[in-house]
C-alpha cells in the first residue's frame, strides 16, 4: 500500500508541478512582440531568467509584466519555432518601461541544406534541444535517451541505445550524422555488450526525428529517421563531464578567421557499477572508448572541405559466478539459483571516415560530393557452463522459514553456452547531392554508389539438460546441439541508389500549402532487384485557424536486406531474398494552445502500415535472428500523441502517449490440434507488438533559487509478446510484464553567469558547472528483458525471467568552458 501511494505521489508531482509567480507592484515592463513581417504574435512566453516570473502575449502581441526585484534582470522571449531572444535591463523601484521585440523564425541546419521550421513540420520532423541530452537522467546520457521519450518510440532496456518505432525493429531505423549513414554492430546480442552509441551528444547542434512518412531524401528503411548535425564552431570552447559510469571531453575552435574549424570528442564508459545490480553476480569488466573529430576548411565563401572521423573500441569481459532470481506470485514464489564457470570475451572495433566537398555558388544553390568508409571488426567468444536448481520459497507468514527456500528441488539441470564468432565488414560509398531553391520551390537530388565486403565466421551452440528437455542428440559421426550454427560466409556486393524530390509552397485565400513529393530508387547486384519508392507529404495551415497545422504523408517504403536478414538460423544465406515492403499513410495535426497562461503545443498522428514480403524474425534481448525468407505479410496501425510546452515557466517538458497494434501472418505455418490435424496459424502479433506506451520528460527548479533543478524521465510500455518453446499454437500469444522505469536527477549549479572571479583565478574560464545526483530506477521495479525456459521433474515448463538493473545512485559533474 505504501509503495502504491509513493508511486501515485511521484506521478502527481510530475504531472501537476508548477511554480508560483511573485509579482512586484512597483516595477512594470510592457510592450509588443511581432514576427519579422511585423505581425503580432500571440502566446509568446515572456519570463525573467532564473525566476518563476512570467506571462504571455495576447492576440495583439501585447504583454505586461511586473518584476520582482530591482537591479539587473534578463528578459527571455520564446515561442516554439522561433529563435529565443534575451534582453538585459537594469531597473529601479517604481520604473515603468516599454520594450518591443521582433522574433525571427528558427532555422535548423541539416546536411547540405537549410530548412525552415515550417518545412520541418511538413516533413514530420520533431526537433529537440541538444542541451537536454546532458540533463535527462538515465544510465545512458545521449540523444537516444531523448528519442525514447517521444511518441511512437518503444524501448524495453535501459542498457541499450536501440529503440523500435511503430512496430518496426532496431534494423528498420535510419541514423544520419552530417548526412553520413551510421551502422550498428552486427554481433551484439545484449545491452551489456553494446557500449557507446556513435552519436556524441557534446558535439551535436541539432536533432531531427521522424517516426514515419519521411521524405525521399532519406534511405531505404521502413520505420524512422534520426538526423543529427554536429556543431559549426565560432570560437574556442569545450566541456567535460565525469560520473560513476562514464567520462567525456569535448573541444571546439575556429581558426584563421573562421576558415578552419574543428570539433573533438573523447568518451570513456564502464558499466561495471551498473551491472553490479543484476541478478547474475560476477566479475564484470566492460570498457568502452570512443574518439571523434570533425574538421572543416573553407577555401572561400563557395568552397568547403570537411572530414568526419570516428574510432570506437568496445570491450566486454565477464566471469559469472552465481545467479539468484526469484519470481512468481505472492502465494507461489520460486527461486532459481545458478552456479557458473567459464567466461565471456567480446570486442567490437569500429572506424568511420567521411570526406565531403561542398560547393555553394550562392545562398540558394548547394552541391556536394561525399565519400565515406565504415569498417568493423567484431569478436564474440564465450564458454559458460552452469548448474541450476529450482526451488519453492516458503510463503507462509507464520512459518519460521518464511522467505527461505524449502529445500525441496522442483528441478535441476545443466547448460553450456559456447560461441566463437568473428565478423569483419567494410562499407565504402561515394555520393553526390544537390539543391536548388527558388522563392516558392525547392529541388533536391542525390546519387550514390556503395560497395560492401562482409566476412563472417560463426561457431556457436547451446546445450540445456533439464529433465529431458532439449537434451543434445548424437547422430552418427557428429554432435547436434540446440541452436547450432557453424558456417563461414563471404559476401561482396554493390548497390546503386538515388532520389529526386521537390517542394512547392502555395498560398490560397483560405490557407497555405506546402507539397513535398519525391521518389527513390535502388539496385542491388546480389539479388538483381530494382526498387522504386515514391513518397509525398502535404502540409495545410488554414488562415481561419492560425494555431493549427494539418498534414498527410504517404509512401511506398522498401527495405532491402543488408546482411543479417539474408542469414537464417543455421547460418545459410538466401540468394533469392527480396526487399521488405511497406505502404504507409500518416495523418497528423498540431495545435498551439495556452495552458496556465503559458504556450503549449499538442501533436497527434494516426497511421496505418501495410507490410508485404516480410522476413519473420525472433527478438531476444537486443539480438534479432531472421528466418531469411519473404514468407510473411502484415500490418501496423496506431495513434501517437504528444503535448509539450512550459509546464514550468522558462523550461520545456513533454508527455507522450502511444497506442499501437502490429500483426503478421506467416505462410505455410501450422499447428497440430488434438486430433493431429494441421490448422493454419493465421494472424499473430509481431515481436515488437507493444500495445500501449506512455513517457514523460519533466523539468523544474526552485522558484527562489533556480540554481537547484530537478529532471525526471518516466517510461511505461506494455510487455512484448513471447512464445514458449515448441508451442507454435500460441506463438507470440503471451506477453512479458510491462516495462516501467522512473529516473530522476537533482542538480545544483556551482558556477554560472552570475559568478565572478579574480583575474588570477583559473575558474574564471568556466562558463558553467553543475553537479547532479541521479537515482536510476527510482521505484526499484524488476523489468524483464528475456526468459530462460526450463522444465521441472513433473514436466511443468517455467519461464525464468532475466531482470534488468535495479535502483542505483549516480553522481555526475558537468563543466563548460
Amino acid at each position: 500500500m505504501l509503495l502504491n501511494q509513493f508511486r501515485l505521489f511521484i506521478l502527481v508531482l510530475c504531472l501537476t508541478g508548477f511554480s508560483f509567480t511573485t509579482m512586484a507592484q512597483n516595477i512594470s515592463i510592457e510592450g509588443t512582440v511581432k514576427d519579422t513581417l511585423n505581425r503580432p504574435m500571440e502566446f509568446v512566453s515572456v519570463s525573467v531568467l532564473n525566476t518563476s516570473t512570467g506571462t504571455t502575449t495576447n492576440s495583439d502581441g501585447y504583454y505586461s509584466l511586473g518584476l520582482p526585484t530591482t537591479g539587473n534582470q534578463i528578459l527571455v522571449f520564446s515561442f516554439l519555432g522561433f529563435e529565443q531572444q534575451r534582453i538585459e535591463i537594469n531597473v529601479v523601484s517604481g520604473e515603468k518601461r516599454t520594450i518591443n521585440v521582433f522574433l525571427k523564425p528558427l532555422t535548423t541546419t541539416l546536411p547540405d541544406v537549410e530548412i525552415s521550421e515550417r518545412q520541418l513540420i511538413s516533413s514530420q520532423y520533431i526537433k529537440l534541444d541538444p542541451k537536454l541530452t546532458a540533463i535527462i537522467p538515465g544510465p545512458g546520457n545521449g540523444v537516444e535517451n531523448l528519442i525514447k521519450t517521444l511518441p511512437g518510440v518503444n524501448s524495453t532496456s535501459e542498457l541499450s541505445s536501440q529503440y523500435s518505432v511503430r512496430g518496426g525493429n532496431f534494423d528498420e531505423n535510419l541514423i544520419y550524422v552530417n548526412g553520413i549513414e551510421i551502422y550498428r554492430p552486427f554481433l551484439v546480442r545484449s545491452g551489456q555488450q553494446e557500449g557507446l552509441s556513435f552519436i556524441n551528444s557534446s558535439l551535436v547542434s541539432s536533432i531531427s526525428f521522424s517516426a514515419g512518412g519521411f521524405d525521399a531524401q532519406y534511405g531505404d528503411k521502413m520505420a524512422s529517421v534520426l538526423d543529427i548535425t554536429y556543431k559549426d564552431p565560432e570560437e574556442f570552447a569545450g566541456s567535460f563531464s565525469i560520473s560513476l559510469l562514464e567520462g567525456s571531453l569535448h573541444l571546439e575552435n575556429a581558426l584563421l578567421n573562421n576558415k578552419l574549424t574543428y570539433l573533438f570528442g573523447l568518451r570513456h564508459k564502464s558499466n561495471q557499477y551498473l551491472l553490479g545490480t543484476l541478478d547474475t553476480q560476477g566479475d564484470y569488466k566492460p570498457e568502452f572508448t570512443d574518439i571523434q573529430s570533425l574538421v572543416k576548411y573553407r577555401f572561400s565563401k563557395q568552397w568547403e572541405l570537411s572530414f568526419l572521423g570516428n574510432f570506437s573500441r568496445n570491450q566486454y569481459l565477464f566471469k559469472p559466478e552465481r545467479q539468484d532470481t526469484r519470481f512468481g506470485t505472492v502465494t507461489e514464489v520460486r527461486q532459481f539459483t545458478v552456479f557458473f564457470e567459464g567466461q565471456e570475451r567480446d570486442r567490437f572495433l569500429t572506424a568511420l571516415g567521411a570526406l565531403s566537398l561542398n560547393f555553394k555558388p550562392n545562398p540558394k544553390q548547394t552541391f556536394s560530393i561525399t565519400s565515406s568508409v565504415f569498417q568493423t571488426d567484431e569478436i564474440e567468444n564465450f564458454d559458460i557452463k552452469g548448474s541450476y536448481l529450482l526451488e519453492r520459497v516458503e510463503t507462509d507468514f507464520g512459518s519460521s522459514d518464511f522467505g527461505q527456500p524449502t529445500g525441496t528441488p522442483l528441478g535441476a539441470g545443466r547448460f553450456h553456452n559456447h560461441a566463437r564468432n568473428y565478423l569483419n565488414a567494410i562499407v565504402w560509398n561515394i555520393e553526390h547531392k544537390g539543391e536548388i531553391d527558388t522563392e516558392n520551390n525547392s529541388l533536391r537530388w542525390g546519387l550514390k554508389y556503395q560497395y560492401e565486403d562482409i566476412y563472417d565466421r560463426l561457431n556457436e551452440w547451446t546445450m540445456v539438460d533439464s529433465a529431458g528437455y532439449a537434451i543434445p542428440r548424437q547422430p552418427a559421426n557428429s554432435l547436434f546441439l540446440q541452436d547450432t550454427v557453424n558456417t563461414r560466409i563471404l559476401l561482396q556486393s554493390s548497390r546503386f541508389s538515388g532520389f529526386i524530390q521537390n517542394s512547392w509552397e502555395l498560398e490560397r485565400t483560405h490557407g497555405r500549402y506546402i507539397l513535398t513529393a519525391g521518389i527513390r530508387s535502388q539496385y542491388w547486384n546480389f539479388n538483381e532487384q530494382w526498387l522504386f519508392s515514391p513518397r509525398a507529404t502535404v502540409l495545410y495551415k488554414p488562415f481561419w485557424a492560425p494555431r493549427m497545422v494539418w498534414r498527410i504523408s504517404s509512401g511506398y517504403y522498401q527495405q532491402p536486406a543488408f546482411y543479417k536478414e539474408l542469414r537464417d538460423f543455421q547460418g545459410v544465406l538466401n540468394p533469392d531474398i527480396k526487399a521488405q515492403e511497406s505502404v504507409q499513410v500518416v495523418l497528423g495535426a498540431e495545435y498551439n494552445l495556452q495552458i496556465w497562461g503559458r504556450p503549449f503545443k499538442y501533436t497527434g498522428e494516426i497511421y496505418y502500415k501495410k507490410f508485404e514480403n516480410l522476413i519473420p524474425y525472433e527478438l531476444d534481448n537486443v539480438r534479432i535472428r531472421y528466418a531469411a525468407n519473404n514468407n510473411a505479410r502484415g500490418y501496423g496501425t496506431g495513434l501517437d500523441m504528444k503535448i509539450n510546452g512550459e509546464f514550468v515557466p522558462g523550461v520545456e517538458s513533454w508527455a507522450s502517449l502511444s497506442l499501437m497494434k502490429t500483426s503478421e501472418i506467416i505462410k505455410d505455418t501450422y499447428y497440430l490440434d488434438s486430433e493431429g490435424n494441421q490448422v493454419p496459424m493465421g494472424y499473430m502479433p509481431r515481436p515488437t507488438d507493444q500495445r500501449f506506451a506512455f513517457s514523460l520528460f519533466f523539468q523544474d527548479f526552485l522558484p527562489k533559487n533556480p540554481t537547484y533543478k530537478v529532471n525526471l524521465a518516466l517510461i511505461y510500455g506494455s510487455g512484448l509478446p513471447i512464445t514458449p518453446p515448441s508451442n507454435q499454437k500460441f506463438k507470440n500469444a503471451q506477453y512479458m510484464p510491462p516495462y516501467q522505469r522512473v529516473d530522476i536527477g537533482f542538480s545544483k549549479q556551482l558556477i554560472g553567469s552570475n559568478s565572478s572571479f579574480t583575474d588570477k583565478n583559473p575558474l574564471r574560464y568556466i562558463k558553467s558547472m553543475w553537479v547532479t545526483a541521479e537515482i536510476f530506477n527510482l521505484l526499484e521495479i524488476n523489468n524483464t528483458i528475456s526468459y530462460l525456459w526450463i522444465k521441472d521433474v513433473g514436466g511443468n515448463l517455467f519461464a525464468i525471467p532475466n531482470y534488468l538493473t535495479s535502483r542505483l545512485i549516480n553522481i555526475k559533474l558537468i563543466t563548460e568552458f
